[in-house]
């Protein structure tokens, strides 16, 4: 976690909002790092006020706003200046940091999981999107991205069950194509229920048709791990 970019990512995954955080000018710093965190290490962000060495990168900007010599301002004057400036130059930059290297499509992507976020995209299913990880809510977004330029599928579909249940098991009826059985190894309760809501409602092919098992697998002739005494679905 070395530079601006980095920090403010860390430090909104630890629950810090963008607006919250103020950047300095470290008083003691390294030439050879953007960062000045006590540990060269250091993995979270402990306060909202952000030390850098603004020269590692943005000597061209600050080099003069860091010197005080020919400013016509009195020390007290000139430090207030300079601390609120630096701040507002570096959120300034921050949204540039942010998204440098982006492509369009990340764009799009982005773009698109924070409208489900907002029930915007997909009104009345904000609440079941919000249940899930952001990490998770981005790769959905992708998919969602892909089911919009090549329309739907099973294939997506069982795309995304992954995304958020990485076991998971999806049958297809051998004689009925469009049934689907599909078998979660965790216990039920609200959450995972809104999850799963929102993937099927999004990407689940108009005509199939899903039962879901969760905890407990339904019995299987033959497989003796789905034949154990009181841990059979019944199907």
């Amino acid at each position: 976690m070395n530079f601006l970019w980095d920090i403010v990512i860390r430090a909104k995954e630890q629950g810090y909002k963008e607006g919250e955080l103020f950047f300095r000018q470290a008083k003691e710093c390294s030439p050879f790092f953007e960062q000045s965190f006590s540990c060269v290490n250091e993995t979270k962000v402990t306060s909202p006020e952000i030390e850098l060495n603004l020269l590692y990168r943005f000597a061209d900007i600050f080099q003069d706003i860091l010197m005080q010599e020919n400013s016509g301002l009195t020390e007290e004057e000139y430090h207030e200046f300079g601390v609120f400036f630096i701040d507002t130059a570096l959120h300034a930059i921050l949204y540039a940091d942010l998204r440098h290297g982006l492509t369009k499509r990340e764009m799009y992507i982005r773009k698109i999981a924070k409208e489900l976020r907002e029930g915007i995209f997909f009104s009345g299913m904000a609440k079941n999107f919000n249940r899930i990880e952001k990490s998770e809510q981005e790769r959905l977004a992708a998919l969602a991205l892909c089911q919009m330029e090549t329309g739907s599928s099973l294939g997506l579909f069982r795309r995304a069950l992954l995304v958020l249940y990485p076991d998971a098991l999806l049958y297809q009826i051998k004689n009925e194509g469009k049934n689907l059985l599909l078998y979660i190894n965790i216990r039920e309760n609200d959450r995972e229920a809104g999850r799963l809501r929102f993937v099927t409602d999004m990407f689940l092919p108009v005509g199939y048709e899903l039962r879901v098992f969760f905890e407990y697998h339904f019995g299987i002739i033959g497989v003796e791990g789905t034949m154990i005494t009181d841990e059979i679905a019944l199907y």
